[in-house]
């Protein structure tokens, strides 16, 4: 025990761990949202990075450049996503909007 311990001294601990992987979400949602809180889904914007072919636009609403941030807070079409889940789930909270960071 106090070996796996040792494993881990020191290491960088990802703040939303527990938000992301002790939902009870599936396991493929669970895995995107650890990808998008580390901004590592192929986007438009990380394809141009890596100089491979892209559209630039967003897909889903086709008004802005696709980056995560636009994807998860700042598209129409997540802004309905975001609307109905927490509806459903009678959370009290604000949507998120383009401007606020997804991890807030």
């Amino acid at each position: 025990s106090s070996c796996y311990q040792a494993l881990f001294l020191g290491a960088c601990e990802e703040p939303h761990w527990k938000l992301t992987w002790k939902s009870w979400a599936p396991l493929r949602v669970k895995f995107f949202m650890w990808l998008a809180l580390q901004d590592r889904c192929w986007t438009a914007e990380r394809l141009a990075i890596h100089g491979l072919p892209h559209e630039p636009a967003c897909a889903l609403c086709d008004q802005e450049d696709e980056t995560m941030q636009h994807l998860m807070a700042g598209c129409s079409f997540s802004h309905q996503v975001w609307y109905d889940v927490l509806a459903w789930d009678r959370f009290p909270t604000d949507l998120p909007t383009g401007d606020t960071d997804f991890l807030t």
